[in-house]
């Protein structure tokens, strides 16, 4: 009885991995993850597991949703992924099956960049978009940090700091008000999907 249960379910396996599964790499199918970066897999079902000291997983809240690093002391450009299903025994407890195993690529991750509207730090501000972001230049992955302070100093004088994430109608006056050419200065303190805080500054122009 035992013997026809682990056969049968084995087959059940072979016929859904032989099928293929969808896969997410930060919501694309690309199979690539990024260095200093959290990256997000998704996968219908099973596990994900790495034993080759490439990749540390963070479960979430949505079911198969999952936080991904590449561990700090990796150097090599592409890893190994199982993937595992849990069942349940005849004999009682749970048994561990692997349902699928793929190669995936390392990239370098992109470094965060400080944006207030369109402009980057140098640039020109546009008045009529000051919405403060961390972002990339590339357009995949998707910046992923939550900003939780801005500090401005505005034209070498006034020094403004507000614990949110956007800018007050009040201090945007301010910066309307400012002559061409003024300096503004902007440090922003934000946080990765697993709640790290870093800061991050920048010098734009009006």
């Amino acid at each position: 009885m035992q013997l026809m249960f682990k056969i049968t379910f084995f087959f059940i396996l072979i016929c859904f991995t032989l099928k293929g599964q969808k896969y997410l790499f930060n919501n694309n199918q690309d199979s690539a993850f990024f260095t200093d970066y959290v990256n997000e897999f998704y996968l219908e079902e099973g596990t994900p597991l790495s034993f080759d000291g490439t990749l540390k997983f963070y479960p979430t809240n949505i079911a198969g949703k999952y936080l991904v690093e590449v561990l700090d002391t990796v150097s090599r450009d592409s890893g190994k992924l199982n993937v595992a299903a849990y069942i349940d025994a005849p004999e009682g407890g749970q048994e561990k099956v692997f349902i699928d195993k793929f190669a995936f690529n390392i990239l370098k991750g992109p470094e965060p960049k400080l944006f207030v509207g369109k402009a980057v730090s140098e640039g020109k501000l546009d008045t009529a978009n000051l919405k403060v972001r961390i972002g990339f230049m590339n357009a995949w992955p998707k910046p992923n940090y939550s900003v939780t302070e801005i500090s401005l100093i505005l034209d070498k004088k006034e020094v403004i700091t507000v614990k949110s994430n956007e800018l007050t109608q009040s201090i945007i006056r301010k910066i309307r008000r400012l002559v061409l050419g003024a300096e503004v200065r902007v440090t922003v303190a934000f946080k990765d999907p697993l709640f790290r805080s870093q800061t991050i500054s920048g010098v734009f122009f009006l």
